[in-house]
């Protein structure tokens, strides 16, 4: 008779417990943002090698359902990490999208530790937090299946899952230090063009400003991400420390291939045809 396998393998060797032990390493991982509506394009670039994707519902038109099924389109490909920007921090929208099975959800405008402990108590089951018991399609991410699927993803994944609050406000950046203490994220990510219009609005040097949260992430251990518009733009942050890296996003990467293909076809036509 063959010994049982470890009941919990199905965590411990998944792309979240990677992603999780790389970000605590300070070690760099490179995601996808998603913006297009889309099962198919979610899937597809979900394969390319990508360490996560951002399924981001504050600034595109995705339904809870649609985002439950790019959630689950990005799992299916067995090593990218499905994590969503929510469009708020309310509960429903943060339950909505752990029940559906992200791996970790982006919150915006993070300005003070009482909205920090908030969400840390909305995103972990009780008794450390008050988020709701319920989530029967999150264990089928993991492996887990039959009557325990659910206990066992509470024990295993629930405290795992990744909590990211976003800096995007001359607030939230003088409060980080602050927020930091709160414990229980994972890494800050970087709003740069909020925060950069936070800035102007009061007359701040933006160079001061990211310098500022720079320094109190490192100081604090902490990892910290960025929306960066570019791979290149993407290799530059990494070398000023970030590591939670956004390397592309979904519509450059439908435009600018599409864009670049047509000139080449229009380059080699105009030379036959002058």
């Amino acid at each position: 008779m063959q010994p049982a396998a470890p009941r919990f393998i199905q965590f411990s060797g998944s792309p979240l417990a990677r992603l999780k032990s790389k970000l605590h390493q300070h070690i760099p991982v490179f995601g996808i943002w998603l913006t297009i509506p889309s099962v198919v394009t979610a899937r597809m670039l979900a394969t390319q090698g990508f360490d996560w994707a951002c399924i981001d519902m504050e600034h595109s038109p995705i339904s809870p359902t649609l985002m439950a099924e790019m959630v689950a389109a990005v799992a299916s490909s067995g090593a990218c990490v499905p994590i969503v920007r929510v469009p708020s921090q309310a509960p429903e929208w943060l339950r909505w999208a752990l029940d559906a099975g992200a791996h970790g959800v982006i919150v915006p405008r993070v300005e003070t530790p009482d909205e920090m402990r908030n969400i840390i108590n909305l995103c972990t089951y009780p008794p450390a937090g008050k988020r709701s018991i319920g989530a029967p399609f999150a264990p089928q991410h993991f492996g887990f299946r039959g009557p325990q699927a659910i206990s066992d993803y509470m024990e295993t994944v629930g405290p795992n899952v990744l909590i990211i609050p976003q800096i995007e406000s001359l607030e939230g950046a003088a409060n980080l230090k602050a927020i930091l203490g709160v414990g229980g994220m994972d890494a800050i990510f970087v709003g740069p063009y909020n925060l950069g219009a936070s800035a102007r609005a009061s007359q701040d040097h933006i160079h001061d400003v990211f310098g500022a949260i720079e320094k109190t992430a490192k100081d604090g251990d902490m990892p910290i991400g960025i929306y960066a518009p570019s791979g290149e733009s993407a290799l530059s942050k990494m070398k000023l420390g970030y590591t939670l890296l956004v390397a592309a996003n979904d519509v450059d990467c439908l435009t600018s291939s599409a864009s670049e293909n047509l000139e080449r076809a229009k380059g080699e036509s105009s030379r036959h045809y002058r």
